[in-house]
């Protein structure tokens, strides 16, 4: 540290000096970060402990960019969130909109004053400090979400160990213990002379088995790509991960991949002398050389017409024949060891930008899993909720492939909401993604304070927005007033019309209208990464009130196309939303299981990752009885839904529900399937595309806690059938599940049931009910279930 800054961090740490405050402290704190790897990233680091101390375990730190700048978005959190007390760490802050209290600036010029500066301030005195290194990126996030868990200040160690300056900080503290992560231990002679008991955790499965045997459990991981700061298009997007896992009672856990996503390499057409040993196509041969880590590989790619059943064969020992033994041919979603890793493979021209024959991704998510899960296992178990930061280029999705002939992959990240052998979900899985990093750690600061930003109207408001208008009955159920519907009329015109032109309507809603300022938004209409269809897009200005966002829109949750890493989920996080949920490829009717299960859960006030968790699960049981585990419609909505933001945020709903949804209870050896206490027929707005319907009308039937089962059907709409997941969990192994009734076809169950193993010795049992027989194109209910009855079969004790 420089001497010269130490009167001032007495001086202003003085004047800031507090305890732990209690009630409702708002407090806010801003660091200046740019965007190269630099000491402020430290700062940011240092000051999450300090803001959780403030904000009684809800901080919001904001990292603005190099100049200061408190931008609009910034300025629209602070306005809502109305902070009590405001600082900027290292420099001031350039705030021309008024929205800043008066922010007082605490001096610094490196990690080491800062952190001493913030301990001075936040801290009278405490009994623990954490120490990592000065320049050990990775264990400072884990440095700084161990010491937001303990409530302690985080100090910075030079490769000489801690300043002077930060040993006599310690002793201000009367700090009794000290523990050291990772490089920190070099500081552990001269702690130990001080008479402080020392502890040294050497990395992050350390601090995880430490934690677990202090009983601190480990709820929440944030996953992250430590090499972010680099090596990737979006940079520091880890920094919001401490502020996530430090208010949800988590971890960071860094993972340090130098990352290769969908490595393009691409060929030519050989169309004489084809090479010896390659499966025959009615494309050309296209023959080419991937290179990697100094060596290249002959390959060659057949092909059906369209890039359908590609297959890739390499010539690995370099004799010009491409069958030997491991040499393929391989398809997409296939695993090729190149040298000494491990890569995914992706056939076919419309998977990633730009064009190229072959994409290799390294890590595989196979890799990935295993590297969590033995971090999983020093914590004790597997968290509830798990949020990847990041864009693919940091932690990869999985390459699953869609089927033999498909030419498209489906990049997954629901292997990573997997722990055992089953196939169904048992982490609560979302990814974090911004435009950089001050939007990122916007994000997180506005997820963290949501509840205390439901001041205003919009919090009860609901936007259904072009095609979906069946959703609405769902939230009013629960309290939130009726749905504003946005259509292509509600879009302003940019030339209206005149002298009997048609006029130009905008892309998106503006600023005036409703859908900017409500609690939860359902959209479904054409769409692809670029923008939610005629609703928003991925430059879109328009601020928005803390939504939850889910579409149906085809091709929404893109990150494999746009190089920059830009798409309209980024800007609705970076707007004001609060989460998002959509698909990864073009959606298809079977969705609406998958939409419904969101909102059920969400609307039971399940955090968007377990609502999420709970949509897949149900889908895997439709998968399991409708026999789609290697293909089928429900199989692939399963893979391409991703759900975005904070898993562990959860909605305010506005109160119980008013009439009883869709329940099991259990008495005995019976379990008892009861449907929604009402059944709302809804007339549909009719999309475009359904030529047949368009001066007809044709209606579905909601009821809440329930979910439609939906395909396109011969006389061209989208055919639902209404079902219910039955559930139940419990430690005993059960035989058979019998239905006691005998309701009429359709309804009843399947006859099938699936189970899922929990760590903890439990297991859960599923099996989808229809509950309700309903006519869509009369809109009348043909017949219904009052309650039925599944006696269960309970195994011996020893069976």
């Amino acid at each position: 540290m420089r001497y010269s800054y130490l009167a001032l961090i007495l001086a202003a740490s003085q004047a800031f000096l507090q305890p732990a405050p209690a009630g409702d402290a708002r407090p806010v704190m801003f660091v200046r970060v740019p965007e190269k790897p630099c000491w402020q990233d430290m700062a940011y680091l240092s000051a999450v402990p300090a803001i959780t101390v403030a904000g009684d375990g809800a901080p919001a730190v904001v990292a603005l960019g190099g100049s200061g700048e408190v931008t609009r978005e910034v300025a629209d959190y602070l306005r809502r969130y109305r902070p009590t007390s405001a600082c900027a760490l290292g420099a001031p802050i350039a705030d021309g909109s008024g929205a800043v209290p008066k922010c007082r600036t605490l001096p610094a010029d490196s990690a080491d004053s800062a952190a001493i500066v913030l301990a001075r301030t936040y801290w009278p005195s405490c009994a623990t400090a954490v120490v990592c290194r000065e320049d050990g990126y990775a264990d400072a996030l884990v440095a700084a979400t161990l010491a937001s868990r303990l409530r302690a200040p985080l100090l910075f160690a030079g490769e000489k160990g801690l300043s002077r300056a930060a040993m006599a900080e310690l002793k201000r503290l009367a700090a009794r213990r000290v523990i050291l992560i990772g490089a920190a231990s070099n500081a552990g002679a001269a702690v130990a002379k001080q008479r402080m008991a020392v502890t040294r955790l050497a990395d992050t499965k350390a601090v995880l088995a430490w934690m677990r045997k202090g009983g601190l459990r480990c709820d929440y991981v944030a996953a992250v790509n430590a090499n972010d700061r680099s090596r990737t298009v979006v940079k520091k997007l880890s920094l919001s991960a401490a502020l996530l896992a430090a208010a949800r009672g988590g971890m960071v856990v860094p993972l340090a991949y130098d990352v290769l996503w969908k490595a393009g390499f691409t060929g030519e057409d050989c169309r004489k002398n084809p090479p010896k040993g390659i499966p025959g196509g009615k494309a050309p041969p296209r023959k080419g050389q991937i290179a990697l880590d100094g060596r290249r590989y002959p390959f060659v790619v057949t092909a059906e017409a369209k890039n359908r059943r590609c297959r890739l064969n390499l010539d690995l020992n370099g004799n010009g024949v491409f069958n030997d033994a491991g040499e393929g041919p391989f398809a997409t979603g296939d695993v090729v060891t190149l040298g000494r890793k491990r890569y995914a493979v992706s056939l076919g021209s419309g998977n990633g930008p730009g064009k190229a024959d072959v994409r290799l991704t390294w890590p595989t998510a196979a890799q990935v899993q295993r590297d969590l899960r033995a971090h999983y296992d020093a914590a004790g178990g597997a968290p509830e909720h798990l949020c990847i930061v990041g864009f693919l280029d940091a932690i990869p999705q999985a390459v699953i492939r869609d089927n033999a002939s498909s030419p498209t992959d489906l990049p997954s990240d629901l292997p990573y909401a997997d722990v055992d052998d089953d196939p169904f979900a048992e982490i609560a899985v979302a990814r974090l993604v911004a435009e950089n990093a001050s939007l990122a750690t916007l994000y997180a600061s506005r997820v963290i304070t949501y509840g205390k930003l439901l001041d205003g109207p919009w919090r009860r408001g609901v936007g259904e927005a072009r095609w979906e208008n069946t959703y609405g009955k769902l939230f009013e159920n629960v309290g939130f007033r009726k749905s504003f519907r946005h259509d292509r009329q509600d879009l302003p015109w940019l030339v209206k019309p005149a002298g009997g032109t048609k006029g130009k309507r905008a892309r998106e809603f503006d600023a005036n209208s409703p859908l900017a300022n409500v609690a939860a938004m359902t959209h479904m209409a054409h769409s692809w990464w670029k923008d939610l269809g005629q609703t928003f897009t991925w430059d879109s200005p328009v601020l928005l009130a803390p939504v939850l966002v889910e579409s149906g829109g085809c091709l929404t949750a893109v990150l494999d196309r746009d190089p920059n890493c830009r798409s309209v989920i980024a800007r609705l996080l970076r707007n004001g939303a609060v989460g998002f949920v959509g698909n990864g490829r073009p959606g298809i009717a079977h969705q609406e299981l998958l939409r419904l299960e969101f909102w059920n859960g969400v609307l039971a006030g399940k955090t968007i990752g377990q609502a999420h968790r709970m949509a897949l699960n149900s889908t895997v049981a439709t998968v399991l009885t409708d026999g789609q585990t290697k293909q089928g419609p429900f199989r692939y909505q399963l893979y391409i839904r991703t759900l975005f933001g904070d898993p562990a945020f959860a909605m305010k709903v506005p109160s119980k529900p008013r009439s009883a949804p869709a329940h099991v209870t259990v008495k005995g050896d019976v379990v008892s399937v009861h449907p929604p206490a009402e059944w709302w027929p809804v007339k549909m707005r009719v999309p475009e595309d359904w030529k047949k319907w368009a001066d007809k009308d044709l209606y579905v039937c909601r009821g809440a806690g329930t979910y439609a089962l939906r395909h396109w059907c011969g006389r061209q709409y989208d055919k639902e059938v209404t079902c219910y997941t039955a559930e139940i969990r419990t430690a005993r192994r059960i035989k058979a599940i019998r239905q006691v009734q005998s309701p009429p076809k359709p309804l009843g169950w399947s006859g099938t049931y699936h189970v899922d193993e929990h760590a903890d010795g439990t297991r859960s049992y599923r099996w989808r009910v229809q509950l309700i027989d309903f006519d869509q194109i009369k809109g009348k209910i043909v017949s219904k279930v009052d309650r039925l009855d599944y006696r269960i079969e309970w195994q011996p004790a020893d069976g």
